[in-house]
C-alpha cells in the first residue's frame, strides 16, 4: 500500500515531494491510517440470559467509514438497537458491531444491513433495528459540498412489523 500512495503522490503531481519534509514519510503515515482504520477491534460478544423484553438502545455511537466510491471519510452516527428474545449482551457490543463491519470501504446502507445481520445472528432478538446517518466526505468537500447527513434505516423483527415498536425505537433515538 505504501508504495500505491507514493504512486499517487506521483500521479498528483507534487514536485520533489520524496525530498520535502512534509510530505517523505506520507505513503508510509497514509497506509498505516488505513490499516487501523479497516481492523477494527474484535467484538467477543459475551451473551447473558435475557431477563426482559424491553428495547435497549445504544444512540449516538460515532465511527469514521470509508465510502467505496471515492475513499472519503463518511461521519456516521449509529443507533443500534433490538428487543431480547433469549439473550442479551453488554451494551459496548452494540457499539462495537458497528465498528467490527468497518473492515473494507463500504456504502452506508451495506453497513446498516450488516450489522442488523451481525445482531440478528449473535442474538436472534425479536426485533432489530439500525439506523445510521452519515456526512459523506465526498458530498461535504466536493460536488455539492453539503453537509446534509443521509439516513439508511434497517429494521427486522417485530421492529418491522408492529408499527408502535417502530415508533418508540425511532422516538428514543431521536429521529422521525
Amino acid at each position: 500500500m505504501t508504495k500505491a500512495i507514493a504512486l499517487l503522490l506521483d500521479g498528483m503531481g507534487i514536485p520533489n515531494w520524496r525530498e520535502d519534509p512534509n510530505f517523505r514519510d506520507t505513503p508510509g503515515r497514509v497506509a498505516k491510517m488505513f490499516e487501523e482504520m479497516l481492523t477494527p477491534e474484535k467484538n467477543t460478544w459475551t451473551a447473558f440470559p435475557a431477563k426482559s423484553a424491553d428495547l435497549i438502545i445504544v444512540r449516538g455511537h460515532g465511527v469514521i467509514a470509508l465510502c467505496p466510491h471515492h475513499l472519503q471519510p463518511v461521519e456516521i452516527t449509529a443507533y443500534v438497537g433490538y428487543i431480547p428474545n433469549k439473550m442479551t449482551v453488554g451494551i459496548s457490543k452494540l457499539a462495537r458491531v458497528v465498528e467490527e463491519q468497518l473492515t473494507v470501504p463500504m456504502m452506508q446502507e451495506d453497513l446498516a444491513s450488516r450489522v442488523a445481520d451481525a445482531v440478528e445472528a449473535k442474538l436472534e432478538p425479536k426485533g432489530t433495528g439500525v439506523v445510521l446517518s452519515g456526512i459523506h466526505g465526498c458530498m461535504k468537500f466536493r460536488g455539492v459540498e453539503s453537509e446534509s447527513d443521509t439516513v439508511v434505516s434497517v429494521m427486522r423483527g417485530v421492529l418491522l412489523l408492529n408499527p408502535t415498536a417502530r415508533t418508540e425505537f425511532l422516538q428514543l433515538i431521536g429521529r422521525p
